[in-house]
């Protein structure tokens, strides 16, 4: 499908005569709860250990030591809450390329890229992933859940057709 940008106006009247889900007061109010260090602590226990990241830290630092770093967290994730922006490092990644196994490693097209991410960025996903999988069903259409872990669902096609 091609979406012309220049009919904004049409596109807004189309979206209009259709029902989305509406989210009050109370559905976001889960949202946009702030973090809590229950939740860095519960994250960090399922941390890759052994790769080390942009930063050089691998995820064994961070269990080692959580008792002095999930304050630290907790303030900066505090902090990129209230001014609405991530730290550049929050950008940063490695890419290794891993070739696909039985395939012809001389092709370009049999390798897969593989980003590696720092841990603080990976706790702060897995956070807010964890956030909204509380209120997604509330989200996004019955039809819509196929791939998402935890909901039962067709594909659109399939669903239909039952």
């Amino acid at each position: 499908m091609i979406v012309n940008w220049d009919n904004l106006e049409e596109m807004d009247k189309f979206l209009n005569t259709h029902k989305r889900p509406n989210s009050n007061g109370k559905n976001i109010e889960g949202l946009n709860r702030p973090i809590n260090s229950e939740e860095i602590i519960s994250v960090s226990k399922n941390l890759p250990t052994k790769s080390p990241r942009p930063d050089g830290f691998p995820g064994e630092f961070y269990q080692t030591f959580k008792t002095e770093l999930i304050p630290i967290l907790l303030k900066l994730f505090q902090k990129t809450e209230t001014e609405g922006k991530l730290l550049d490092s929050f950008y940063e990644a490695n890419i290794t390329l891993i070739p696909k196994p039985d395939r012809d490693s001389t092709k370009k097209e049999n390798y897969r890229p593989i980003f590696v991410m720092n841990i603080d960025v990976k706790i702060l996903n897995k956070i807010l992933a964890d956030q909204i999988q509380q209120h997604i069903k509330r989200i996004i259409h019955h039809d819509q859940v196929r791939f998402i872990p935890g909901l039962r669902g067709g594909s659109i096609y399939t669903n239909q057709l039952m």
